[in-house]
């Protein structure tokens, strides 16, 4: 069994290569006409929500409420089918659900995929004690599980990596006011709003390897319960996050960006696709074509920030857990941290998607989607480790991933 890169690289994403400084406004047209059509139909606002997504952090007393414990039943029939995958010697990128067979676990895996898919958004599984495995070996059960929740793995950058590590690395010598957001203990307070979704991410997952000395829990907000709030209290807000016109920059070099909805209804279901820290110019791009946000978007994003801490729930994830979420239907967040001399928090993350149940995308939305589904790039890596080195940022954006980046803004 091995990780590491499966294939060689393409040298373009999406079918568009990456352009020369001078081609950028070209492109930035051809990503406007491409919107257009999203947008010749006028904008339609739902009425107030029901349904499980209408959620609030109160409403959960319990972990319980939320969390699938395993059983050490449930955690011998997961090591057998960890041995048997191992006894095929594949390569990593081919744990699927018929090679790593959980018979009896099946239909409670099935039915968290349906609660991901058509009820409150998200589960945590609990019960894994990765004291007992390798590396390799608890990466290999989290595939394992993660494939019979959604069986489709993202890519989430430009090299191909499948696995990202979300951790403040003691052996790194770079400032963490110069480190992309999740790679630094720091919170995302300072920045314009910490609520985000991981743009183009279908179903957010997380590893927890290791948690942190003090704080660092996750947070995460209904985008359900943030409209009907804002629909009561603050309408106009609600108009402009369903406006198709906000810029999301997705490079620095070449100041390319596309215009989109923040929230949109498609499908009979609200979709958000939220990033503060994507929307306008990045500060370094001085003189670009990128548009500022209106006082109208900066406005709609305080009171959309306002609501989601209202209504937020806060997860004190532990060493083992395994947290799932709709990316499309709940926003999250992190709080800063702190590590002592032994402890380094350290999440692994996975960009799925489920070929069965997976929601439709709209065309404003779909861009960063298809770049992390449906890219040209073939290289598929599992990195196991964070990089022993870490490059300072050419620019720092975003509050989480986001694959069409050209600076290579993400080291692990």
């Amino acid at each position: 069994m091995t990780f590491g890169a499966v294939i060689d690289t393409s040298p373009s994403l999406l079918g568009i290569d990456v352009p020369a400084a001078s081609n950028a406004d070209k492109l930035n047209e051809k990503l406007f006409s491409a919107n257009s059509l999203a947008s010749k139909h006028a904008t339609h606002i739902p009425t107030t929500l029901n349904g499980p997504l209408v959620w609030s952090g109160q409403d959960f007393h319990d972990s319980t409420l939320y969390s699938l414990h395993l059983t050490s039943e449930d955690c011998l029939e997961i090591e057998k089918a960890l041995d048997a995958f191992k006894a095929l010697c594949l390569d990593g990128d081919e744990v699927s659900k018929t090679n790593f067979p959980l018979p009896t676990l099946t239909e409670s895996l099935q039915q968290c995929s349906a609660v991901l898919h058509n009820g409150r958004g998200f589960f945590v599984i609990r019960g894994i004690d990765l004291s007992r495995y390798t590396v390799e070996d608890s990466v290999v059960i989290y595939l394992g599980i993660a494939s019979y929740i959604a069986d489709q793995r993202g890519i989430q950058d430009q090299k191909g990596n499948v696995l990202r590590h979300i951790i403040s690395s003691k052996i790194w010598d770079v400032p963490l006011e110069k480190r992309h957001g999740i790679h630094s203990n720091v919170a995302l307070v300072t920045l314009l709003k910490p609520f985000h979704n991981d743009m183009g991410c279908d179903i957010l997952g997380l590893q927890v390897r290791h948690s942190a000395h003090e704080r660092g829990s996750t947070f995460v907000s209904s985008a359900a319960s943030i409209f009907n709030q804002l629909l009561s209290i603050e309408p106009t807000a609600v108009r402009t996050l369903f406006e198709p016109d906000w810029p999301v920059q997705y490079s620095g070099r070449h100041a390319l960006f596309y215009l989109a909805p923040a929230m949109t209804w498609y499908e009979d279901r609200l979709m958000t696709s939220i990033d503060p820290n994507r929307f306008g110019p990045h500060p370094a791009c001085s003189g670009s074509s990128i548009p500022a946000l209106s006082q109208d978007q900066k406005y709609a994003l305080q009171k959309l920030e306002e609501a989601a801490l209202s209504s937020e729930l806060e997860l004190d994830l532990e060493r083992g857990d395994l947290l799932f979420l709709n990316n499309w239907a709940l926003l999250h967040r992190r709080e800063a941290y702190d590590d002592d001399d032994t402890t380094s928090r350290h999440l692994v993350r996975l960009w799925l998607r489920s070929s069965e149940q997976g929601w439709s995308v709209p065309l404003s939305m779909l861009l960063p989607w298809k770049a992390a589904y449906e890219s040209k790039i073939q290289t598929r890596i599992y990195a196991l480790h964070p990089s022993p080195t870490y490059s300072a940022p050419k620019y720092t954006v975003g509050s989480a991933a986001f694959l069409l980046d050209d600076d290579e803004e993400e080291e692990d």
